[in-house]
């Protein structure tokens, strides 16, 4: 489809420009420690980018024009995707006994048990014998007090009995009789005095706990200053008070609003924005947005709308655009090994079924069927296998497609206009004040999360199911 200025596109385009152009002030930068080389207020290369598709899909917009019969669209095979802490962590919430790794690509691997293990380190844990106490007629004070020399192999009464022996007297020293005057040096008379011209010699190995060269905190190199996470979904700032405007004062609907950060050495890869290929409910819109750094930032978009094709005449029916890649990831967690969908569906039905278990103080070995190795009052759901091949997913008839590449300048708002979607890219450089303002916010509310988390990890008890989740961010 060949995108064009119309008359209402290019008004869409000014207002949102106008709304934009108060956020574009700069408010006075916070002094934040930078290194004394960089001036916080010049340009760093990071770049703030803020997208936002609009859609218009009335029947009479969608009536409007003779759309292409059989449009033709596909995914890059390489992408990467923002990274989401909220998708983590309803994850977290929905999947707690499986352990999450989220990549700086944004893909999320999820590493689920096998029931099987589960139950039988939770049944050998249970079936395993208490360990020793102490006996009732012995005290810590007594077992403090004992001596570290009896005699084990004679009878204890003969120990009990045995006389008490004094210590054996401690040697003296030969000391001075005089008395010693406070300040002087008292260990010259334990040594030999030194001959003319002769001095102490140091010993070349610093003696255990000495300072000496030891840099002092003012001494030590100021740490580097924490740079921001790069592709991970912020809130829209640019963009924000223009598309309020619009979507109150137009018929427009607003389908998606994403800003991140991107660093001047990021690889130029290609960012997809919807999860058709991880859930069952297909998503209306599909597509990916590609930035090209260079002397100039070009942004290429990528998206297709789908349609049950009423405007189109009645039967008509095409193959479906294909699915995203998958972000989601299922493997195992032992052997890191590719789970498919029934199998996963299978291992969290069941572990569901563990913890319930576990939650109503039900103990684990007398529910375990020997013949199944699952429990008998509530056995995990069958899987079904029909070996039928799996019905079309797609439950659309038709989609609308928009693609272009623009070179955007700084600050400009650049629009892609179609009748049925808007598309509205804009950025920016951000100073290094800027980036390191935004790199300390970041890095605490890292630490805060990694508190939480221990904290969380530290109030399971032994053998219970905790959830864990392990995100590595590499920056």
């Amino acid at each position: 489809m060949t995108v064009k200025q119309t008359g209402s596109g290019f008004l869409l385009a000014i207002t949102i420009a106008m709304a934009s152009a108060s956020l574009a002030q700069e408010e006075p930068i916070v002094e934040v420690a930078v290194p004394d080389d960089i001036d916080p207020n010049a340009g760093s290369g990071w770049i703030h980018v803020e997208l936002a598709v609009l859609v218009d899909d009335r029947p009479e917009v969608l009536a409007s024009e003779a759309w292409p019969a059989y449009p033709e669209t596909r995914y890059p095979l390489r992408h990467r995707r923002l990274t989401d802490d909220r998708q983590v962590d309803a994850l977290m919430l929905r999947f707690p006994e499986t352990q999450i790794i989220a990549s700086e690509e944004g893909l999320i691997t999820l590493l689920v048990p096998d029931p099987g293990k589960v139950l039988a380190e939770a049944a050998e844990a249970a079936l395993a014998p208490e360990p020793e106490t102490m006996r009732p007629e012995e005290s810590e004070e007594d077992l403090d007090g004992a001596d570290d020399n009896l005699d084990v192999s004679r009878p204890r009464d003969e120990v009990d009995n045995a006389p008490i022996q004094a210590p054996p007297a401690l040697e003296m020293i030969d000391a001075p009789s005089d008395k010693v005057a406070v300040g002087a040096d008292w260990l010259a008379d334990f040594t030999e005095p030194l001959q003319p011209g002769e001095a102490l010699v140091e010993s070349p190995e610093r003696p255990p706990g000495s300072t000496d060269d030891v840099p002092t905190e003012s001494e030590l190199p100021d740490p580097e200053p924490a740079l921001p996470r790069a592709f991970s979904v912020r809130p829209t700032d640019l963009l924000d008070e223009g598309l309020s405007r619009l979507t109150a004062e137009s018929p427009d609907k607003l389908q998606l609003s994403a800003a991140w950060l991107q660093p001047p050495d990021a690889a130029n890869l290609p960012i997809i924005f919807d999860n058709s290929g991880d859930i069952d409910d297909w998503p209306p819109l599909q597509g990916f947005i590609e930035l090209r750094t260079g002397e100039t930032l070009k942004i290429g978009v990528n998206f297709w709308w789908n349609t049950d094709a009423a405007y189109l005449p009645p039967g008509f029916h095409m193959d479906g655009p294909p699915p995203a890649p998958p972000q989601l990831l299922w493997r195992d967690k032992d052997l890191s090994t590719p789970l498919a969908t029934e199998e996963v569906t299978y291992r969290q039905a069941t572990l569901k079924a563990i913890v319930d278990h576990q939650q109503a103080g039900l103990p684990i070995v007398e529910f375990v069927d020997p013949s199944t190795g699952f429990f008998q009052e509530s056995a995990p759901p069958q899987r079904e296998e029909t070996g039928l091949p799996p019905e079309d997913p797609w439950p659309w008839q038709h989609f609308l497609h928009v693609t272009d590449t623009r070179t955007v300048p700084e600050g400009y708002i650049r629009y892609f206009d179609h009748p049925v979607l808007k598309i509205i890219t804009t950025w920016r450089e951000l100073t290094w004040g800027e980036v390191y303002q935004i790199g300390a916010a970041d890095q605490e509310q890292a630490d805060v999360d990694a508190a939480l988390e221990a904290a969380g990890q530290q109030a399971s008890g032994p053998g219970e199911l905790s959830p864990s989740a392990e995100i590595e961010q590499r920056r």
